[in-house]
């Protein structure tokens, strides 16, 4: 199934591709200076646009419908971060039933490998014995990475999962033109230190100084594999996800 186009503003587009080939170093040299600085800035927290397939919103989108922590009774309905999907996620987890076909149609690939050591950093609250002998076997030199990488479970996601739950009710009388915007929270949870985000502290979803927005197109959720439910990797931890998970 081809991925899906995660619609974002001009400006987000023009920051998430400025930043998808730097390293975490190089991000942090940038924020030293705020002639250069980009942390404030909308799409630096999106998943790596490498992964997402990005699109700038066109001029002439119609928003059909607007999801936005200041109106919380139908926010809080909709939209979620749960803790039990952030962070690094293997196939054979407590998964949502569709959650590999689902968030794999939104979000793309991780930006990791299954055999990056992403296993050592798994979400606490869902975290399993993942074999990783065929790795081992590589390290003894008794095999090679690529075929190892076959045998080791999936890595299916591996930052702040967003949840869009009731899809059918938000898109009723919508057509397929339409776009729905999704407004998520920027929290210091997605800052270089990641004891809150291998936690199951709630990641807050009340007004913020600081928001990233996606548009999805309802055209988009139509072809996807639930229209009930979307699941998108959407948000990285500014560590975590470009040190490749080191141990």
């Amino acid at each position: 199934m081809q991925q899906a186009t995660i619609y974002v503003t001009e400006r987000a587009l023009s920051v998430a591709h400025a930043i998808k080939d730097l390293t975490q170093s190089e991000r942090l040299a940038l924020s030293d200076d705020p002639a250069t600085d980009l942390s404030t800035s909308e799409g630096y927290y999106l998943k790596n646009a490498n992964r997402l397939n990005l699109a700038a919103l066109p001029p002439d989108a119609i928003i059909g419908c607007r999801l936005t922590p200041d109106v919380p009774e139908v926010y809080n309905r909709h939209v979620s971060l749960p803790s039990n999907l952030r962070g690094c996620l293997f196939e054979k987890a407590n998964l949502p039933e569709g959650y590999a076909a689902n968030v794999t149609y939104w979000s793309g690939l991780p930006f990791n490998t299954n055999t990056s050591g992403a296993c050592y950093y798994q979400c606490p609250e869902n975290e399993y014995m993942v074999d990783m002998s065929a790795m081992e076997a590589v390290i003894a030199g008794n095999g090679d990475a690529e075929g190892a990488s076959v045998l080791i479970d999936d890595l299916l996601s591996e930052g702040v999962v967003v949840c869009i739950t009731d899809v059918e009710r938000l898109i009723d009388d919508l057509s397929i033109h339409h776009y729905i915007e999704v407004q998520i929270p920027v929290d210091q949870m997605l800052g270089i230190e990641f004891d809150d985000f291998r936690s199951a502290k709630p990641y807050p979803t009340g007004p913020s100084q600081q928001y990233e927005r996606v548009f999805l197109k309802v055209a988009d959720i139509l072809r996807g594999p639930d229209r009930e439910r979307i699941y998108i990797d959407l948000l990285r931890q500014d560590l975590m996800i470009d040190y490749g998970y080191w141990y």
